[in-house]
């Protein structure tokens, strides 16, 4: 009952801050999961993959629920997701074997390696980003069979659902803020479906614990899953309502806090 408290618990932590932050809450999840379960007993090489494929996991309920608010409001451009969504996927499943290959203390540096690229644009002040007209002409990602895969493999590494590097690549190829944020969380559900099945398929005769599928833990993508969904609107009213640049450079150096530690 504790460790199902505390997948609670983290879920709903990582739902707030992933609606306020409009970051994964996988930055979150991973490390506490790695924490709780190295506390328990299990090795690194076990702990840190098994918390990376189960916060991809629970993203397959969060996002879920994320993507039908964004269609709902016409922000998916959904000729986009059917190009870029499968090459992600991709991506990601060849991460998943990738993450399986190296041991748990590198695994954890590259992770990271890849919140430190994440956390550092926040702490400096950003601009307004130019918008672009509702009625512009679509026009699809360029590179995208090359970046796709890309960003697929380095979000399946961290256990995101892609949306910190699909954003910025979107808003590149001309796409509005607003279209970028909802068609980046379409992508996402591909990625964490191409993580999680390339982590049970590689963990299937490695992983010895409790009610986990290959390196894929049940419970914890259940819980977090859940009690993410109910929280991440709270974290979306907040956002609304708190001074945003501040509390990205607070959230910013948590994550840098965060990079050290599991570096460490």
């Amino acid at each position: 009952m504790l460790t199902l408290l505390t997948y609670a618990l983290v879920g709903a932590l990582a739902g707030v801050l992933a609606g306020l932050f409009g970051i994964g809450g996988g930055l979150i999840i991973v490390p506490a999961l790695t924490a709780l379960w190295v506390i328990q007993g299990a090795s690194l090489d076990i702990a840190v993959p098994m918390a990376i494929a189960s916060s991809l996991g629970a993203m397959l309920l969060t996002s879920a629920a994320s993507i039908w608010a964004h269609h709902m409001r016409g922000s998916v451009r959904w000729p986009v997701v059917w190009r870029l969504g499968p090459a992600t996927a991709a991506g990601a499943l060849i991460g998943a074997w990738l993450a399986t290959q190296i041991d748990g203390q590198t695994l954890a540096r590259v992770f990271a390696a890849i919140v430190l690229v994440i956390a550092v644009p926040m702490l400096r002040h950003q601009p307004p980003s130019p918008t672009t007209s509702a009625t512009a002409p679509l026009s699809l990602p360029q590179y995208w069979p090359v970046l796709g895969p890309g960003i697929g493999l380095l979000s399946a590494l961290a256990g995101i659902g892609g949306g910190s590097f699909n954003v910025p690549y979107l808003l590149r190829n001309g796409q509005r803020m607003v279209d970028a944020v909802g068609t980046a969380a379409a992508c996402g559900w591909p990625i964490a479906l191409g993580g999680v099945i390339g982590f049970i398929i590689t963990g299937h005769d490695l992983v010895r614990w409790p009610q986990a599928w290959g390196y894929l833990n049940g419970p914890a993508m259940l819980a977090i899953g859940v009690f993410g969904a109910v929280t991440a609107p709270l974290g979306a009213h907040l956002a609304h309502r708190l001074p945003a640049q501040h509390l990205r450079r607070l959230f910013g150096l948590l994550l840098c806090l965060v990079a050290l530690r599991m570096a460490w």
